[in-house]
């Protein structure tokens, strides 16, 4: 665990805080790809790549152990679709004897998850069962909570799963009044492209789910440096009816980060940011450049009689929330 407590020695790549850990089981450990399954569904394993010289699996670690990985998240296009590649720095094999009862219970919440039926259930493997004997009464199914409320945010927490990154706006997008196959009402979802690197390509999207996000998306204009706290996971579709034989369905998988809180702003002295980049400038140029023909649509003005300040700072400031 010494890269956890030891932060500054592996966190800002590109001279901005990028760090996170995923805890699980490992699944088809390969040359550079592995993956690590919190759930029992194996339509959410989390991809993770790591390089073979620098950052191998340890040797004594096998398929179905228990593993931690201290990974960095790298924003990227697929098929023109923006998603998160999670890169291992380090690989540990966690130690029961010495796991915190919350932890080891976050680790069976994961697993607890009901899955689908169309998905295949890995069932409850050795490494999973022997983490249950750790934590005794096994607690209550993760019910993941959508909505933008510090007491919500707070409770959708999970020790097992936690990115932290600063960075700047470079993009966003809000989608309100969704709706889902049945036609019933879904929670507002923002996207925000966040950026630490000269590339806007590998800006890494992040998103918030809740019930009315316009001034939250509000605040958070271009070039703004903020930073967010969030969990790798995989938005799963499903592309088809399940397989007659099987009873598994074709699904599409995308990762990404969903924060599980409110973005704090960056000061000069917070730490988080080493470094004045100086793409930065030229991003906000480009923001208010005048292009003479189709010129792209200007970030949302605030609507009259909204204090984007104030808004900001009652999210920031609440009971719960990070500042």
């Amino acid at each position: 665990m010494d890269a956890k407590r030891n932060a500054d020695s592996y966190s800002y790549p590109n001279g901005m805080l990028n760090s996170g850990w995923i805890v699980g089981v490992l699944r088809m450990p390969g040359e550079g790809k592995c993956f690590i399954q919190q759930t029992a569904s194996e339509n959410h394993m989390l991809p993770v790549e790591f390089d073979p010289r620098q950052a191998p699996l340890p040797r004594d670690l096998k398929e179905w152990d228990l593993v931690m990985a201290y990974c960095h998240f790298i924003g990227a296009r697929e098929s023109d679709v923006r998603i998160v590649r999670a890169k291992s720095i380090r690989f540990e094999s966690p130690n029961l004897m010495h796991m915190d009862k919350r932890f080891a219970e976050d680790v069976m919440r994961k697993w607890s998850v009901k899955v689908h039926a169309a998905a295949k259930d890995s069932g409850l493997p050795a490494a999973i069962e022997a983490v249950a004997k750790v934590v005794g009464d096994v607690p209550a199914k993760e019910e993941r909570m959508n909505s933008v409320d510090w007491r919500v945010l707070k409770l959708n927490k999970n020790a097992t799963n936690t990115v932290q990154l600063a960075g700047f706006v470079q993009a966003k997008s809000l989608e309100r009044n969704r709706v889902n196959a049945e036609g019933k009402p879904m929670n507002d979802r923002l996207v925000v492209l966040l950026r630490q690197t000269e590339d806007p390509d590998k800006s890494i999207p992040i998103r918030w789910y809740g019930r009315n996000l316009e001034p939250l998306a509000n605040t958070l204009t271009r070039g703004l440096p903020i930073k967010v706290q969030g969990e790798y996971r995989l938005d799963v579709k499903a592309l088809g009816a399940p397989d007659p034989e099987t009873g598994i369905a074709p699904v599409s998988k995308l990762p990404y980060i969903e924060a599980k809180d409110f973005p704090g702003p960056v000061t000069p002295d917070s730490g988080l940011i080493k470094i004045a980049p100086f793409w930065v400038a030229e991003m906000l140029q480009m923001g208010t450049r005048k292009a003479p023909r189709r010129e792209a649509p200007p970030e949302a003005a605030v609507p009259a009689g909204i204090d984007s300040a104030a808004i900001m700072a009652e999210l920031l400031n609440g009971p719960g929330a990070k500042g």
